[in-house]
């Protein structure tokens, strides 16, 4: 099982997730809500080029035209590119035109009603993945909610999709694994339940969600 944390706004946090074992690293960057998760274009450029080999750095942003998305991935030089919020498809083949090879796009979806938006089915041919993520109806946030999906509902999803499906949404190291059991998904992406009370990512948090992770398929199928 691949593993997404995202949120990382600091060298600790960073280290944390490194260190932890995850695959991947995502940087919040361009945001269309308030939330404390954001940083600036240079500080994920600086972060990025930290990483160690074998872990991806994610540019994730929540802006909705394909000139402003290629702007931060021009100053971040990160070619994961996971999409939020409602940028059309139009956008997202205008991006993906400008980009050309050696990019990979992600899109992730609101599925808190059961049920992804219509217009994702004719990005999919634009797209590398599918990310789920859970919306805060009373905030209007999306991402880092800390809000769990009906991850029975997701399962439907994740078996009709042709796209990997990433799962997030609620995400912590006592719930991965009923998730992951649930819906197999491609890989798994967790923000806010990782966080210690002062925001920052927690070390052990962290390693306990990739290693909950990691087993949770060994889990539902020992080995003989």
């Amino acid at each position: 099982m691949r593993v997404k944390i995202c949120g990382v706004k600091s060298d600790a946090d960073l280290d944390a997730v490194v260190q932890a074992g995850a695959d991947a690293v995502g940087f919040l960057v361009g945001q269309i809500h308030a939330s404390t998760d954001f940083i600036l274009a240079g500080t994920a450029a600086r972060l990025a080029s930290r990483l160690p080999p074998f872990v991806t750095p994610v540019l994730v942003t929540h802006l909705t035209k394909a000139a402003d998305v290629l702007k931060l991935v021009e100053t971040t030089h990160v070619t994961t590119i996971q999409l939020h919020g409602a940028i059309p498809a139009a956008q997202i083949a205008k991006l993906k035109a400008a980009l050309g090879h050696g990019y990979r796009l992600l899109k992730a979806v609101n599925f808190s009603d059961g049920m992804p938006p219509p217009d994702i089915f004719e990005s999919y041919p634009l797209l590398d993945a599918v990310l789920l993520d859970s919306h805060d109806k009373s905030t209007g946030a999306v991402g880092g909610t800390g809000l769990a999906l009906d991850w029975v509902a997701c399962c439907a999803f994740v078996k009709a999709c042709p796209l990997p499906v990433v799962l997030a949404g609620g995400l912590r190291p006592d719930n991965v694994v009923v998730a992951i059991q649930a819906c197999s998904p491609y890989a798994v992406d967790a923000n806010s339940g990782l966080k210690g009370p002062d925001g920052a990512k927690d070390p052990a948090r962290c390693a306990a969600f990739v290693r909950q992770a990691r087993t949770a398929l060994d889990a539902k199928y020992p080995v003989a």
